[in-house]
């Protein structure tokens, strides 16, 4: 069995950050981590979380989310209310349209303040 157990993504203000995807995702809030508590947490299904550690130039990072459609419409629905540019085509995260040319039901990319491109489809 090959299993993920949690994914790195730098960032300049963690708990920010953390809080930002947390809140867009409709997750609980973010927990400090590491010995200093310098680092946030998300936690995701069956274990695995996103850490949020510190940088001061944080290296890009693409990650991607497969939820159901009920998770994906209340997603897109935040990214609007909160007015977070998204879109269906990452290379234009701008169109604020959710319709999957990869045949899914659903895709959506946006950016984060350090630059992150999340991806969230079902």
């Amino acid at each position: 069995m090959i299993q993920l157990d949690h994914l790195a993504v730098e960032a300049r203000d963690v708990a920010a950050s953390a809080r930002f995807l947390a809140d867009i995702l409709g997750l609980a809030g973010p927990v400090p981590e590491g010995e200093d508590d310098d680092m946030f947490r998300i936690d995701l299904d069956h274990g695995v979380f996103v850490l949020f550690s510190p940088a001061s130039e944080p290296r890009f990072s693409h990650v991607a989310f497969r939820v159901d459609a009920a998770r994906f419409e209340s997603i897109v629905d935040r990214l609007r209310a909160r007015g977070v540019a998204f879109g269906n085509d990452h290379d234009d995260t701008r169109n604020h349209r959710t319709e999957d040319f990869l045949g899914g039901a659903g895709r959506a990319y946006f950016h984060d303040a350090d630059g992150h491109l999340w991806e969230v489809t079902c």
